[in-house]
């Protein structure tokens, strides 16, 4: 059994899933958890054996097609079959970090093989309600209106390393390929390319944002940027122009429940040289 500080660590680490049983049939319970996982952050890789496309992104036909070894495998597959996925998991380049059956699904055999590989097994629990308990996020000051706003304006969307993979993917091209045709170069760090309009060139008043499941960190992470969580002339600003953020929520109550969520959602930058600054924040710079 795992306790939640390895459980924590180990979600933290990871960037990709392999999620085998995939399938957007709404109402499904793989359908949920894998939305619920896209927008907590994670590359995924659905795994089905029929299957092209899943959540908009493709879906490949065993864990040995992926383009690369994921850090997790989920498995919504009858017990009987997790043995053959575990072996399979054994034939990667390289070994998960967690190989976790979701809940109802327990098979000794594949828990001992992975645990015999030294990978971490879980058993009959749901990732989304174990991920939701670990990292609480429940935000008050914001509600997304889809209006538009904060996708107008030439090179605000950076394309950081954890955004390239899943954009790529999302297209069927390789990340070189993507970089050159639908990205820019502006002041050192790739951006989204706009359209005549102004407005980024996936966006359009009448669809909406053509990659929303894919879309870059910097949109996640929207309106929890740097100057709107320490500076309260910027969130001031910021709750002018945006219709969803609360017109009586606190700056410092916003600040807090902010970086509460860009944690959650494994939104913070590091990489001052590929990431955008408005995802560079310590805890201690809140107000």
């Amino acid at each position: 059994m795992l306790f939640d500080d390895k459980l924590r660590d180990l979600l933290t680490a990871a960037q990709s899933i392999a999620v085998i049983g995939a399938k957007d049939k709404p109402t499904s319970p793989v359908d949920h958890v894998g939305r619920y996982l896209l927008e907590a952050g994670y590359r995924i890789f659905p795994v089905h054996p029929v299957r092209t496309r899943v959540w908009g992104i493709p879906a490949f036909r065993s864990l040995l097609e992926l383009p690369a070894a994921p850090d997790i495998i989920c498995l919504f597959r009858a017990a009987q079959y997790c043995p053959d996925h575990a072996r399979e998991a054994l034939k990667l380049p390289r070994l998960p970090m967690l190989f976790w059956m979701q809940e109802g699904i327990c098979s000794r055999e594949a828990g001992k093989i992975m645990a015999d590989a030294g990978v971490p097994v879980v058993e009959d629990m749901c990732i989304e309600v174990v991920h939701r308990r670990l990292f609480p996020s429940n935000p008050s000051c914001f509600s997304c209106r889809m209006c538009g706003h904060c996708c107008s304006g030439r090179g605000g969307i950076v394309v950081g390393p954890r955004d390239l993979p899943r954009l790529a993917d999302f297209f069927c091209m390789d990340e070189a390929t993507f970089l050159a045709e639908h990205t820019e170069q502006m002041g050192g760090k790739r951006m989204l390319k706009t359209g005549r309009d102004g407005f980024c060139a996936f966006f359009s008043h009448e669809r909406g944002c053509a990659i929303h499941v894919v879309r870059p960190d910097v949109c996640r992470a929207w309106p929890y940027f740097r100057g709107n969580l320490v500076d309260q002339v910027s969130y001031a600003l910021a709750q002018d122009d945006c219709p969803g953020i609360s017109r009586t929520c606190e700056h410092s109550v916003f600040a807090h429940e902010g970086f509460a969520f860009l944690k959650a959602h494994k939104l913070l930058a590091r990489d001052p040289a590929r990431e955008g600054r408005a995802l560079m924040i310590q805890e201690d710079e809140l107000p």
